[in-house]
């Protein structure tokens, strides 16, 4: 079954050429580093192997207004890396209709994900199971 889709957009899978301004542009306006504002980086990990990244395109301007980056096994499942819709374009179903093309994508029957504290109504609105988790990074947190 085709997932339903928000009338005023189009998804596409990402291509660097017409769509990463437009990626890094909204990731500037949220004021999100994830990708250290570098647009050299920021394409180098959306295009790598076993990344999946939706945009969702206004059809009238052919501006990049939210996008979706998910990891997946391909079989059976994925974890959302990131989720972003420019500030004008939400609430009206850009962000769930990413999440519903995403799945449709890449094929998974679940996909885990951090959610922040102002997103999580936003996930909950899906069939879900919450539970613990943790974002690591690399090196040893010294005991005081």
């Amino acid at each position: 079954m085709e997932p339903e889709k928000s009338a005023s957009v189009v998804y596409e899978a990402f291509d660097a050429g017409p769509h990463l301004s437009g990626v890094v542009g909204i990731l500037a306006s949220l004021e999100w580093d994830n990708f250290r504002h570098d647009r050299e980086f920021t394409r180098r990990s959306l295009t790598a192997p076993g990344v999946t990244v939706i945009v969702a395109v206004d059809p009238d301007t052919g501006g990049v207004v939210g996008f979706a980056q998910v990891f997946g096994d391909g079989v059976f499942q994925a974890h959302l890396g990131l989720l972003a819709v420019d500030g004008g374009w939400r609430r009206g179903g850009v962000g769930r209709g990413l999440v519903e093309e995403a799945f449709a994508r890449v094929g998974a029957g679940r996909m885990d994900l951090i959610a922040s504290d102002e997103s999580l109504d936003f996930y909950r609105s899906f069939r879900h199971r919450e539970q613990a988790g943790f974002r690591i990074y690399p090196g040893r947190e010294e005991m005081g």
